[in-house]
């Protein structure tokens, strides 16, 4: 089934907690980043895609990059998973996780999804001029890695975080310019 991205808005509020849930349940890690920050009632959901906007253009500590972030929803309208694009790389941790972080829902892996979100994600990566991408993957995250290297990752090293007890695996991908 074809995936599409589109933003983080009101009208997923039910979708994005119904997957939330499904995540949660699982016990298996979120990503993107964002789906870290948790909401229960329509205000915090507000609150929280008002912050995403404000993270796209900007509007973040100095110690972090803009980020552009987004649902990948099925040709239902059903949320399959999630997105961020970071605009650049900072000195902080997240210059080990790169510039796109995406997850799938439990329920959705092992169907090609991560593969459609990564191209599409490459594709918003050129929209803003980054035509060298960094991505960090867990070690033993066996599907993502294959994901990245599926897209035309190339694994630079493996490095170790602070308050992070796995190494990540990085990699860059070139993209074709126009």
């Amino acid at each position: 089934m074809k995936l599409y991205l589109v933003k983080p808005d009101l009208i997923y509020y039910e979708k994005y907690n119904e997957m939330m849930s499904e995540w949660r349940a699982s016990k298996t890690q979120t990503a993107p980043w964002f789906l870290d920050i948790k909401t229960a009632a329509i205000d915090e959901y507000a609150q929280f895609i008002r912050m995403l906007d404000d993270c796209e253009h900007g509007n973040v500590d100095k110690r972090f990059s803009a980020a552009s972030s987004y649902f990948a929803v099925d040709e239902n309208d059903r949320l399959i998973g999630a997105a961020s694009l970071r605009h650049y790389l900072t000195v902080e941790g997240f210059h080990s996780w790169g510039h796109i972080g995406y997850g799938v829902r439990p329920a959705e892996r092992k169907k090609g999804y991560a593969v459609q979100i990564l191209k599409m994600m490459l594709e918003q990566a050129k929209k803003k001029g980054i035509y060298k991408v960094l991505l960090g993957v867990h070690d033993s995250n066996i599907g993502s890695w294959k994901t990245v290297e599926k897209c035309g990752g190339i694994m630079e090293n493996i490095v170790h975080i602070e308050n992070d007890d796995e190494p990540i695996r990085r990699y860059w991908i070139d993209i074709e310019r126009d």
